[in-house]
C-alpha cells in the first residue's frame, strides 16, 4: 500500500481515539461534530475534492473568538477541549499535507493532556499508552511520506514497523515507574487550579422527598469503596445523614450540633476500621459503618447524631479512615423531644387512627414491634415502580396503593411512632454492598441507597429498625456470575490504582524510605505491611511478564539467526570455491556469475528454495532449515567432484577447469 494510505489510516484512528477517550467528559455534541467532520473528510478524499483553505481559516478564527467570549474559568479545561475538538474537525476537512498531519497530532496531544486534567483513572493510563504508540507510528510513517508521498510499502514492512514501535511504550513503562517512585514529590499541588472538578453523582441531600430515592436505587455507578475485613451482612448499614423534620411529603435535617464527648456514652460493639474511597457526590456527608465513632480526615466534623460532614460539597474523590462500633444502639437519654415528635399539622386522620390502633398501652417496645409487624405483612410490597404520588403520599401508600420503596416504609414507621409519642428519625445512607475478595474491600453502588429508622427507647437510647421488607435486602456477596467477577477484577485494578498511585505523596515517600532504611539496618525485623506485600507481588508479576516478553523476543530472534546462519554457511562454501558475493549484488544475480554449470544449478536450487520460504511471509521451520542444509551440502559435493575431475585431467584440462572455477573479474 502507499505510505499516504498508511498515514491517513493512522490519522483517522487518532481522531476516533480522541472521540472515545473524551466522550462523557464534554458535551456529546463536540465528539459528534468531530466524527461528522472526519466522515466528510473521507468523502472529500475519495472524490478528490477540497474546501478552499481560506474558508476554513476564517471559520477557525471565528471558532477561537467564540470560545474566548464564552469561556468560563470554572470549567476552563472543558471549554478548551470543546474548542480543540472543533479545530480538529476543521483540520480534517483541509487538503492535508505534512504540516496539517502534524497539526492534527499536536491537537491530539492537547486532547490527551486535557484528559489527564479531567480524570486520572486507569482508563487514562490505557489511552496514554495507545496515544503514545499511535503517535509514534504516525510520525514514523509521516517521515517516509515527507520524503516520497508515492512510496509503496509491503504488508510485511508495515507489520515490522508496528512491531518495532511496540517496544517504545513497553520499555518506557519501567523507566516511568521508577521515576514516579523515586523523584521527590511536592506537598503543594502547583497546577491544581487547572484540574476540572469531578462530575458529582446524584446522592442523598438534607431533603429526601418520597419517591426520590427510587431514581438513585436504579443507578449502577459506584459511590464508595471501603477497605476492611468482611463482616456479617446484617451489620452493613453505612450511616450518612439523619432526617428529623417531616412536612407530609419530604424529610429534611435540622442543623445538627457538634458532638460533645461528655454528653452521652458512645456506642458499644465490635470495633471495625475502614479505609474509604468516596466518589464525588452532591452532599457533604461522610459515610461509615453504623455506628461511626471517629473519622480521620482533615476537615471532618463529628455531629451529635453520630454523623460526619465536611464544609462544602464533595466535588472530588477523597480518601479517609473511619472507626466504627458495630451496634444498633446509640446510648443517649437527653434528646430534643419536640424535634423528634414533630408532625405536619394536616396529618391524615386515617393515619392517626391506624397508629393508635397499633399502640400497646404502656409498652413502647411492644408498640414498636406491632408497627414493624404491620408494615411487614403481606399487604405491603416493595417496589421501585408506580410509587404513590399524591398530595398525601404516605396516606396513599398505607391505605390505597400499598407499594413503595425504603423511604415509604421508613417514613410510615417513623410517623406511626411519633403519633404514639415515641421519638423517631430517619437515617439515610447505604445498605449492603459487594465484597471483592481480590482486593478485600466492599464495593457500594448508588443503587444500594437506603433509609431506615431510629426510635428512642427509654433505657436503651436510639435503636435502629429497618421496616423495609427483607426481599429488598442488598447483597454483599461477591457473586458467582462471570460478568460480576469480571467487573470485580476490573474494579480491583482501578481500586489499587486509586489507592496506591493517586494517593502517593511526599508523606508516603518518606514513610517508605524510612521503612526500607530500617529494614536494611535490621533485616530480620523488616516490617512488611499487607499493602507492601501486594505491591511486591504485583511488581514481581510485572517483572516476570516483561522477562517473558524478552524471552519470546530472544527465541524469535534466535530462529531468525538460524536461517541467516544457513545462508552465511552457503556463502562461505562458495567463497572457498572462489566466488565471493558483493554487497550490492542480489542472491540470484551473484549466482549467475558461477562458471561451472553443475555448481550453478546446485546453488540456484538452494537459492530458490530459500527465497520461496523467505518471501512466503512465514517463519522457517526446523524441516525448512534441514532441507536447506541438505541443498547447501550439495554445493560441497559438486565442488569435490569438480576437484576430483581436475586431479585426473591433463594439465591443460586442469587449467580449463580452474578457469571455470576462477573466472576473471
Amino acid at each position: 500500500m502507499k505510505v499516504r494510505t498508511v498515514v491517513d489510516v493512522f490519522t483517522y484512528i487518532t481522531g476516533v481515539l480522541c472521540i472515545v477517550a473524551v466522550s462523557g467528559h464534554i458535551p456529546f455534541m463536540y465528539p459528534l461534530l468531530l466524527f461528522a467532520a472526519m466522515t466528510l473528510s473521507v468523502y472529500l478524499d475519495v472524490k478528490k475534492v477540497s474546501i478552499p483553505r481560506w474558508i476554513l481559516t476564517v471559520v477557525s478564527v471565528a471558532v477561537i473568538l467564540y470560545f474566548l467570549i464564552r469561556i468560563d474559568v470554572q470549567d476552563l479545561i472543558g471549554h478548551i477541549m470543546e474548542a480543540i475538538f472543533v479545530l480538529m474537525g476543521i483540520k480534517y476537512l483541509e487538503r492535508k499535507e505534512v504540516r496539517d498531519f502534524m497539526q492534527i497530532y499536536a491537537l491530539a496531544l492537547f486532547v490527551l493532556a486535557g484528559l489527564g486534567l479531567m480524570t486520572m483513572g486507569m482508563a487514562f493510563v490505557a489511552y496514554l499508552l495507545v496515544f503514545f504508540l499511535l503517535l509514534s507510528l504516525s510520525l514514523i510513517f509521516l517521515t517516509f511520506y515527507s520524503q516520497d508521498p508515492e512510496m509503496e510499502l509491503t504488508n510485511g514492512t508495515v507489520r515490522t514497523m508496528i512491531a518495532r514501535c511496540l517496544w517504545i511504550p513497553l520499555l518506557a513503562i519501567p523507566l516511568s515507574t521508577a521515576m514516579f517512585v523515586i523523584l521527590p514529590r511536592t506537598s503543594y499541588p502547583i497546577l491544581t487550579f487547572l484540574n476540572r472538578p469531578d462530575k458529582a453523582r446524584a446522592g442523598f441531600t438534607d431533603n429526601v422527598r418520597l419517591g426520590q430515592v427510587s431514581d438513585i436505587q436504579e443507578d449502577e455507578r459506584i459511590i464508595f469503596r471501603a477497605t476492611m475485613d468482611r463482616v456479617d451482612e446484617s451489620s452493613l448499614y453505612w450511616r450518612g445523614i439523619t432526617l428529623n423534620h417531616f412536612d407530609g411529603t419530604s424529610w429534611k435535617s435540622t442543623k445538627p450540633g457538634i458532638y460533645t464527648p461528655g454528653r452521652a456514652r458512645g456506642p458499644v460493639g465490635t470495633t471495625v476500621s475502614q479505609t474509604i474511597y468516596l466518589e464525588p457526590y452532591d452532599n457533604s456527608s461522610l459515610f461509615a459503618l453504623d455506628k461511626p465513632v471517629h473519622i480521620e480526615f482533615r476537615r471532618a466534623r463529628k455531629n451529635d447524631d453520630l454523623t460526619f460532614t465536611i464544609p462544602g460539597f464533595i466535588d472530588r474523590r477523597i480518601r479517609y479512615t473511619a472507626l466504627s462500633a458495630l451496634s444498633n444502639v446509640i446510648p443517649e437519654e437527653n434528646i430534643a423531644l419536640k424535634t423528634h415528635l414533630q408532625l405536619p399539622a394536616d396529618l391524615s386522620p386515617r393515619l392517626v387512627s391506624l397508629a393508635k390502633g397499633l399502640a400497646v398501652r404502656g409498652d413502647r417496645n411492644a408498640t414498636v414491634q406491632r408497627i414493624l409487624g404491620h408494615l411487614a405483612s403481606d399487604r405491603y410490597n416493595y417496589s421501585l415502580k408506580d410509587l404513590p404520588v399524591s398530595k398525601n403520599p404516605l396516606e396513599t401508600f398505607l391505605f390505597d396503593s400499598p407499594r413503595g420503596n425504603c423511604e415509604y416504609f421508613a417514613s410510615a414507621m417513623a410517623v406511626l411512632l411519633r403519633v404514639n409519642d415515641i421519638p423517631s428519625r430517619l437515617v439515610g445512607g447505604y445498605h449492603g454492598g459487594y465484597y471483592n475478595e481480590l482486593g478485600n474491600y466492599y464495593l457500594v453502588p448508588q443503587k444500594n441507597a437506603h433509609v431506615w429508622v431510629e426510635a428512642h427507647i427509654p433505657g436503651k437510647g436510639w435503636v435502629r429498625f429497618d421496616p423495609t421488607p427483607a426481599g429488598a435486602a442488598f447483597s454483599s456477596s461477591s457473586g458467582r456470575g462471570v460478568l460480576l467477577r469480571l467487573q470485580m477484577f476490573v474494579d480491583t485494578i482501578n481500586y489499587y490504582w486509586y489507592g496506591i498511585v493517586l494517593t502517593y505523596n511526599l508523606e508516603r515517600q518518606i514513610s517508605i524510605t524510612r521503612t526500607i532504611v530500617s529494614g536494611l539496618k535490621r533485616p530480620s525485623s523488616f516490617p512488611f505491611s499487607p499493602l507492601m506485600k501486594k505491591m511486591a507481588l504485583y511488581s514481581a508479576l510485572f517483572a516476570a511478564a516483561i522477562g517473558l516478553v524478552f524471552l519470546v523476543r530472544f527465541l524469535i530472534a534466535s530462529m531468525k539467526h538460524r536461517e541467516l546462519a544457513v545462508l552465511d554457511r552457503f556463502f562461505k562454501r562458495l567463497e572457498a570455491a572462489g566466488y565471493k558475493k558483493h554487497a550490492s549484488e542480489g542472491l540470484e544475480e551473484f549466482l549467475r556469475r558461477i562458471g561451472d554449470d553443475d555448481l550453478r544449478r546446485a546453488c540456484m536450487e538452494f537459492a530458490r528454495e530459500f527465497e520461496r520460504i523467505y518471501y512466503g511471509e512465514r517463519g522457517f521451520t526446523a524441516d525448512d532449515l534441514r532441507r536447506l542444509n541438505l541443498l547447501a551440502g550439495r554445493v560441497d559435493d559438486v565442488e569435490k567432484q569438480t576437484k576430483n575431475s581436475a586431479a585426473d585431467s591433463t594439465p591443460g584440462q586442469q587449467g580449463s577447469i580452474q578457469h571455470h572455477l576462477h573466472p576473471p573479474a
